[in-house]
């Protein structure tokens, strides 16, 4: 399967995997009680450090770690057990999500936040692209 994927295809699927990396980091942090990167700073991050805020930074870590292996599994022999119509249908599904987001907090926030809203814009893009170049037949 690798040997007949274009290097384009592969870069954006390396790309994406980088992405979802990076994107969970922050959550990392966050449920470890760490306020960096946190939008609105140490007292925003001591507002929301619930209980329900904890679980979210689970959530989105685990997300994050599915993103990952989406991106990845069409450029990899280990995604050939894993249906290629549900692996382009997470790709566009992570893509509507991040790319509404990023779009939403682009209209909502636009100058006010020059990191959160490109960062989902920009996942959501990679991801549109991971879906869009799927490969299509298996080549072994």
């Amino acid at each position: 399967m690798s040997n007949a994927i274009r290097p384009v295809t592969r870069w954006v699927h390396y790309t994406a995997a980088v992405w979802s990396v990076l994107f969970a980091a922050p959550h990392v942090w966050w449920a470890l009680g760490v306020p960096a990167g946190m939008p609105g700073g140490r007292a925003s991050h001591e507002l929301l450090v619930t209980t329900w805020r904890y679980y979210f930074d689970l959530a989105v870590i685990f997300l994050c770690v599915l993103a990952f292996g989406v991106a990845l599994a069409p450029v990899h022999r280990w995604g050939a057990w894993l249906p290629r119509r549900l692996q382009r249908g997470m790709a566009y599904t992570a893509s509507a999500m991040l790319g509404l987001r990023g779009l939403a907090g682009m209209i909502v926030n636009g100058r006010s936040d020059p990191i959160w809203w490109p960062i989902f814009l920009t996942g959501g893009l990679l991801f549109g692209g991971v879906a869009y170049l799927h490969p299509t037949e298996t080549t072994a």
